[in-house]
């Protein structure tokens, strides 16, 4: 009786690894490719990047599945969107997810 773990016999231990194995590989890997699209959807042209192969550029083009990446000045590679491992935010492209710009708020005030 002892042996039995909630009644489900030899099942119990394979359960509990296909349990373990979810929470501890699958969930996360699944949210990391989850950032990853969303990272290389939000590429613009200027961003800066850096490629799984340590390369640094600039997005010169977005196409469908290849970005066009300004390697130095006049030299453009062709690289997939996949291999992108990090996307550097420039101030533009950060004060242009902002919803309310402070500037704005202060204006209003200048006038009265």
């Amino acid at each position: 009786m002892g042996e039995e773990l909630f009644g489900l016999g030899n099942a119990a231990p394979i359960i509990l690894m296909v349990i373990l194995f979810y929470v501890l590989l699958y969930r996360p890997q699944k949210k990391q490719q989850e950032r990853q699209q969303e990272m290389v959807s939000k590429l613009r042209r200027g961003t800066k990047v850096v490629t799984r192969g340590g390369i640094f550029g600039k997005v010169d083009l977005v196409k469908d599945n290849t970005v066009m990446l300004e390697v130095a000045d006049g030299v453009v590679i062709e690289v997939a969107k996949p291999m992108i491992a990090t996307a550097f935010m420039t101030e533009e492209e950060l004060k242009g997810q902002n919803t309310v710009e402070p500037d704005s708020a202060s204006e209003g005030k200048d006038k009265e």
